[in-house]
């Protein structure tokens, strides 16, 4: 709580979990791939091996590619959600929103608004249904406008599965930790637009919970509930767009690459999705990740039809470190998934709030991506 000291502790305190996802939960997703990799050639393919080669193409490139893709992750978001409850439970937490309070007041904001962004790097859904502990609506209503910016664990698989393809040379944490501050530089830009829209007077008031050392089983059990939850809620629809991605990017029959409906799509956002860097593959991830963004990653498997080892080097080869930042940057800002959109329709009660935020978002991710893509460009990077 020290004025000066509190928010550097904070950050650096931020810092140190998306350090430790990055040092001790990256090396973990190697020995998902051994194993979702020997699942594959032990099990998989000869059960499948009578079957016509489309259906085997399906069911390895169409399916199991993605999901395993996805699984591999499943460490890394388990201790993610892990550390956020060490933080939570002790009691940290509020005092950050007590911290925050009067930079917030200045945006329209207040302390809980704050409360409400920690929560959505979880997951942006309950964080939104927070926002019912306000009495304001406009209040409310310019906070869940800002919720959806947070680095959610769906976008941290994303985020560090495409740094460690493009920046391979360490430091990696310290480019997910930028990622994380420029979430919140997107929702203070955002609550600064709109401040004078949402105009709240509500007083802030905050009751601090004693410091407590979290229990080794209260906070396994929390992580493992956050963990099932994230799991049940994306599964059905990582299924569901792993397989739509295969069908878009195997049809019309026997065509490929671009000539597919999937590459034609791509190509047909080019004039828009060149200036800032992403490719036509990129971009087809980009539209699946509409429904959840746990798709981004199953679906470059299924676009590139190729297992997670293989398509990390593919966008070595194929992409620079300043396209896949520029992807990053786009892909933490535009549209939010399917499922926080229906709660946020909820919550608002209102299609035409709803809209607004869902384009707010992805012009914004576009100007965003621009500025540092172009502006990279300029510097002489590549």
């Amino acid at each position: 709580l020290h004025p000066i000291l509190g928010l550097p502790l904070f950050f650096l305190g931020m810092f140190l979990v998306f350090w430790v996802v990055w040092t001790v939960g990256l090396p973990s997703q190697d020995l998902m791939d051994d194993m979702t990799g020997w699942i594959q050639g032990a099990m998989i393919e000869p059960v499948i091996q009578p079957l016509p080669t489309v259906v085997q193409d399906f069911l390895i490139n169409g399916i199991w590619n993605g999901l395993a893709t996805v699984a591999s992750f499943v460490p890394l978001i388990v201790l993610f959600f892990i550390l956020m409850a060490i933080l939570e439970d002790s009691g940290y937490l509020s005092r950050s929103a007590y911290l925050m309070d009067i930079f917030m007041e200045r945006l329209g904001l207040d302390g809980r608004s704050f409360v409400m962004q920690m929560m959505g790097f979880g997951c942006n859904v309950p964080a939104l249904m927070g926002t019912r502990v306000m009495r304001s609506q406009a209040l409310r209503l310019l906070t869940m406008l800002v919720i959806p910016f947070a680095l959610c664990a769906a976008r941290l698989q994303v985020f560090v599965f495409i740094i460690a393809a493009v920046f391979p040379h360490g430091n990696g944490a310290l480019v997910l930790f930028s990622l994380y501050l420029l979430s919140f530089v997107a929702a203070i830009v955002t609550a600064a637009l709109f401040q004078g829209v949402f105009k709240n007077e509500e007083p802030f008031i905050i009751e601090l919970p004693p410091y407590r050392i979290p229990t080794i089983k209260q906070v396994l059990l929390r992580g493992w509930g956050e963990v099932k939850e994230f799991l049940q809620r994306a599964s059905g629809f990582i299924t569901f767009g792993c397989v739509a991605v295969w069908f878009i990017t195997n049809l019309p029959p026997g065509a490929t690459g671009l000539d597919t409906i999937g590459g034609q799509i791509g190509q047909f956002l080019s004039p828009i999705m060149n200036p800032i860097g992403i490719n036509p593959h990129l971009t087809l991830a980009l539209i699946f990740g509409f429904i959840a963004k746990e798709i981004v990653i199953g679906s470059l498997a299924v676009i590139y039809g190729l297992n997670s080892l293989a398509v990390s080097q593919q966008i070595t080869d194929t992409v620079t470190f300043i396209q896949g930042y520029s992807f990053c940057i786009f892909c933490l800002i535009y549209t939010p998934c399917l499922t926080t959109i229906v709660t946020l329709f909820n919550e608002a009660k209102s299609w035409k709030f709803t809209l607004f935020s869902l384009v707010f978002s992805l012009g914004l991710a576009w100007v965003a991506s621009l500025i540092f893509y172009q502006g990279a460009l300029a510097l002489g990077f590549h």
